[in-house]
């Protein structure tokens, strides 16, 4: 019931590395939905269990999770870091953002950045047309979920992409990013929203405690206040929840309470799945 492929991306020039969960039950009338999980060597494995055993009793409708990560994984993972920054950010930021990341990451030095359309290029034009010769998926209903840098690269094909996708779950995004450059694109999606020319559903979670200085040792308290994950995330997921759209736009904001910026990701696992795969949406 799962499939793993090697892909080389004639987008990016670069490989990847796919896994699929099939559902364990039938498909319902019209196909699939397919959720598609950025970050998958950290987060495919959490998503796909637990979308997979909620659908089995009927909790959540079902669907084909698909991780994007790379080959990597298996035997040097600080270059799947590395490389992650380069795909997940949309723009390709300055100096200091560039010595930030490589802070976090424990002193990696990132070779590039700001290559994210280049990213979803890739899932629309070479990852989704296999997903549908593996199993019958349904039309308009694909999903996209990021963590971190990858809710940075889901903000970015929201207000770039809006009907490219279903769904939007974004968590703690990085919004900080270039100085909020992704929000510079805010505007013209609100007004798509208010026109009626996109519906999407969003989702922006952000744990309580990731812009507490003392939770992110790797970074100075000063740019761990300066990032205001908090901050930022409620006050993007409060602007899209009070924009008025056409039938079927929706917006949602948690702040998930104790939770630090990587213990969230399995404490709001059950929250996203719920909002994105309610049985009969």
């Amino acid at each position: 019931m799962s499939r793993q492929f090697d892909l080389v991306s004639d987008v990016t020039g670069r490989s990847y590395r796919v896994q699929v969960a099939l559902p364990l039950v039938p498909p319902p009338q019209g196909g699939y939905a397919v959720l598609y999980v950025i970050d998958a060597d950290l987060n495919f494995a959490a998503t796909a269990t637990a979308a997979r055993l909620r659908a089995l009793i009927g909790e959540l409708a079902p669907a084909v999770v698909v991780g994007i990560g790379y080959p990597e994984a298996e035997h040097d993972f600080p270059t799947c870091l590395i490389r992650r920054t380069r795909d997940l950010t949309p723009t390709v930021g300055n100096p200091a953002m560039w010595d930030s990341i490589n802070r976090q990451l424990g002193g990696l030095e990132v070779d590039g950045f700001g290559e994210a359309e280049g990213f979803l290029d890739m899932i629309a034009r070479e990852i989704a047309p296999r997903i549908a010769k593996i199993a019958p998926v349904a039309t308009g209903r694909d999903i996209l979920f990021g963590h971190s840098l990858g809710g940075l690269l889901v903000i970015h094909a929201l207000f770039n992409h809006p009907n490219r996708f279903h769904t939007f779950l974004s968590l703690s995004p990085s919004l900080w990013w270039d100085g909020e450059a992704v929000l510079a694109d805010e505007p013209a999606f609100s007004r798509q929203v208010a026109s009626g020319a996109t519906a999407p559903a969003v989702f922006i979670g952000v744990g309580a405690l990731e812009q507490s200085p003392e939770q992110i040792p790797r970074m100075p308290a000063e740019e761990v206040l300066q990032a205001a994950m908090v901050d930022r995330a409620r006050d993007l997921g409060e602007r899209l929840r009070a924009l008025p759209g056409r039938a079927g736009y929706r917006a949602q904001v948690e702040v998930f309470a104790g939770q630090s910026h990587m213990a969230v990701v399995l404490t709001a696992m059950n929250s996203l799945l719920d909002f994105a795969l309610a049985p009969g949406d």
